[in-house]
């Protein structure tokens, strides 16, 4: 087999290995949500973060050199920052709505 074949194959195959497991961890972040409002919060959020990263998977691959690699700076500041955020109030969120289920 030709070194660009084996190449291809590996590419081909570690994107959609990526995606699946992109994919999984998403459907299982909102399977164990535990309430109305978190779920909606989860999947708006699940929502923006694959538009985001796929936004900055095609924006490497497409802008030159250097310009490819400055866009590295501004998506880990802004995915670790967003994780972080959305985390926390994420918490709140199922925090609120265990104590609105208690009070019932």
């Amino acid at each position: 087999m030709k070194p660009e074949t084996i190449g291809l194959i590996g590419a081909l195959g570690g994107t959609l290995l990526g995606v699946l497991g992109g994919v999984y961890g998403t459907w299982n972040s909102i399977k164990q949500t535990n309430g109305p409002r978190e779920r909606a919060f989860v999947v708006k959020m699940s929502v923006l973060f694959w538009i985001v990263v796929s936004l900055f998977v095609v924006l490497v691959f497409v802008l030159p050199a250097p310009w490819n690699y400055y866009i590295w700076l501004p998506y880990g500041l802004w995915l670790t920052s967003t994780i972080r955020r959305s985390d926390l109030k994420q918490q709140a969120i199922r925090e609120a709505e265990s104590a609105s289920k208690e009070m019932l």
